[in-house]
């Protein structure tokens, strides 16, 4: 693990705009994802009580409900945690929501673990709330991954100043380790952010404006033009002629990375040691 200075906190970093409800296409893959990201859960518990760390606009929680689990978020930024107000969403920190000791049969962190500024004391306030039977869902990006060798300063999933630290599969079974808990499965594939990261990872490779693309899709914006109207016509350009191209390699990439235990993020499923 390393860590950059990061100077303001995790529910400042992300504007408005980041939370914006996503329709059509967006709306129809967002579906697929959050379902993935529910049996994944469902492999390890049946529902019960959950807690959604970094639970956004609670789109997560939505999903789990509709399946019969009992939620509960807990989400730094007012602009998200404001689109999530029929669920027990605590706007602010974990440590000041007032849950009880082992409230919860799953914890889940989706691509959160690697914005918070205390690691150990926010596992251990996780491992307070956590059933002695429940179990931990913890996925992040993954420094050790085939497409972060490949995009290095341009991987996307890099995401500077944003990602206060990255993780390898080593680092983070160590980190669950010292906090309490033991890994007792981890996976290396994941369609949401997998096939994604290699995508727009590969425009950055060739030159493109830095995660254009994302900030498109994403955000509906792109802001002003980084390095002149020139790259900015190649980045449009190279984007609409290599869209679909850069969609069949990526996930083939991603597939090839997972099989290989080097996937671009993943997934710890723990339990209490």
């Amino acid at each position: 693990m390393d860590t950059p200075a990061v100077p303001a906190p995790a529910g400042e970093l992300y504007s408005a705009a980041y939370y914006r409800k996503m329709t059509g296409l967006s709306r129809v893959l967002e579906l697929l994802f959050l379902r993935e990201r529910r049996l994944a859960v469902e492999r390890h518990k049946r529902p019960g009580s959950l807690l959604d760390v970094g639970c956004g606009t609670g789109e997560f929680l939505r999903t789990m409900a509709g399946a019969g689990w009992d939620v509960s978020g807990v989400e730094p930024s007012e602009a998200a945690a404001g689109c999530a107000r029929e669920f027990r969403v605590h706007r602010g920190a974990l440590g000041d929501a007032g849950f009880g000791p082992g409230a919860f049969d799953v914890v889940t962190l989706w691509q959160v673990l690697e914005h918070l500024p205390d690691l150990p004391g926010e596992l251990g306030r996780i491992r307070a709330v956590l059933r002695d039977d429940g179990v931990l869902m913890v996925s992040v990006p993954n420094i050790r991954s085939l497409q972060a060798a490949a995009g290095d300063k341009v991987w996307f999933h890099l995401d500077l100043p944003r990602h206060r630290w990255q993780f390898s599969p080593e680092t983070l079974a160590r980190l669950l380790d010292q906090a309490g808990f033991k890994v007792r499965a981890l996976g290396h594939f994941s369609l949401e952010y997998g096939p994604y990261g290699w995508w727009q990872t590969l425009f950055n490779i060739i030159g493109c404006e830095t995660n254009f693309a994302y900030r498109l899709l994403k955000r509906g914006s792109v802001g002003p033009a980084a390095g002149g109207p020139g790259r900015r016509a190649y980045t449009i350009a190279a984007t609409a002629l290599l869209a679909i191209p850069f969609l069949a390699a990526a996930f083939l990439l991603s597939l090839a990375e997972s099989a290989l235990g080097r996937g671009g993020v993943i997934t710890a499923a723990a339990e209490k040691k």
